[in-house]
């Protein structure tokens, strides 16, 4: 079976030669794994190593095997690597988070240093390596939805206004109040929650609730400063005026909301639901543009395309239509619609002129 590098133990053995950029193994088939292979990996960029289900002990590996799902193959079978040390962590936090809800729905308050904490190393993580991203609504489920939509604009909130140039402190306060946004969903009946179909208007009027039971969750707390606080309030409110709970627009509503705001629609439209499909980042950012044009900054909107889009020369890439190509160009002006070459018939196919395809998926 196939393993990620950071689930090895000490004891297992490689099912298999392990090649890096030499002309002998570096690691070769029936070896005993140690300390110093697992470094040699590492050093080498290696994240999988096919091992045998016991270890020289003869003790059965409990680690959990990587799924074909994992793994993309097209055309010359490319490897989706993902960064499995944070995976980690992001799914453990998923976990924290819904004991922690569990917790505020039988009336405990919200421990905002313990959600700080256990974020904290989850931002230095992404601020390092933007290209994380990609995959947070690749690891969303519809049965977790609520912790992993949390988390998810969380991160996505830091990454935004670390890219606008708010500093470190802002950029981790902005975060916070992200993955605070709908804990006021703690207090929401069950029946609303665990609902399927669509709301009724009465069930829509409860739900505009929420942001103002979050902020009454954190609003005499000294660790969040009083524009996210308000950001916790505001992160439903349109700049048209049509979003909730006040109608506020344009000036009124602070930056930090509108950062949160972008993120928490930009992963609901791309994360699978209970009720509905998830949407591609590249095709719901350019609905988000398009059909909820002037609910949003612009310039917010912009920083989130930069981020999303402006793939650089080389990077892999899958299409609507389910076939692999290669980036070769981008407009400046069109971020998410580059130039790109399939590598089955080396066809160039401009995306920017061909609106029927876009870009599904980034391959790393």
């Amino acid at each position: 079976m196939k393993v990620h590098v950071e689930e090895l133990k000490i004891g297992c053995i490689a099912a298999e030669d392990v090649m890096g950029l030499t002309a002998n193994p570096i690691i070769k088939k029936g070896t005993e794994i140690d300390p110093i292979h697992i470094e040699v990996l590492r050093a080498f960029n290696i994240r999988q190593l096919a091992i045998l289900s016991k270890t020289a002990d003869g003790e059965m590996i409990d680690a959990e095997p990587i799924k074909d799902e994992e793994v993309f193959h097209e055309a010359g079978a490319y490897d989706e690597v993902e960064n499995y040390s944070f995976k980690k962590l992001y799914m453990d936090f998923v976990k924290f988070f819904n004991a922690a809800f569990n917790g505020w729905q039988s009336g405990s308050k919200v421990d905002v240093v313990d959600l700080k904490n256990k974020l904290t190393p989850l931002l230095k993580v992404v601020s390092s390596d933007r290209d994380i991203i990609y995959y947070l609504p690749r690891w969303s489920q519809p049965k977790d939805y609520m912790a992993h939509h949390a988390v998810s604009t969380a991160l996505i909130s830091y990454l935004v206004a670390e890219k606008y140039g708010y500093d470190k402190g802002a950029c981790i306060q902005t975060a916070l109040a992200g993955i605070i946004a709908d804990t006021g969903m703690a207090k929401m009946p069950l029946s609303i929650l665990k609902k399927t179909g669509p709301l009724t208007q009465e069930e829509a009027i409860e739900i505009r609730k929420h942001p103002i039971y979050s902020y009454q969750y954190v609003m005499d707390t000294p660790l969040l400063k009083n524009e996210m606080k308000q950001a916790i309030y505001q992160h439903h409110e349109r700049l048209d005026g049509s979003g909730y709970p006040r109608g506020s627009k344009r000036s009124e509503i602070n930056l930090p909301a509108q950062m949160i705001a972008l993120a928490d629609v930009y992963h609901a439209m791309t994360s699978e639901r209970l009720y509905r499909a998830k949407q591609s980042p590249f095709k719901a950012l350019e609905t988000i543009m398009h059909d909820e044009f002037g609910k949003f900054d612009i310039i917010l909107l912009k920083t989130l395309q930069e981020m999303i889009g402006n793939l650089s020369t080389g990077t892999k890439v899958e299409l609507s239509n389910e076939q692999v190509a290669e980036v070769i160009f981008t407009k400046p002006d069109e971020l998410l619609r580059p130039m790109v070459r399939l590598t089955t018939t080396e066809e160039v196919i401009d995306l920017s002129t061909n609106r029927k395809l876009f870009i599904e998926r980034v391959i790393s």
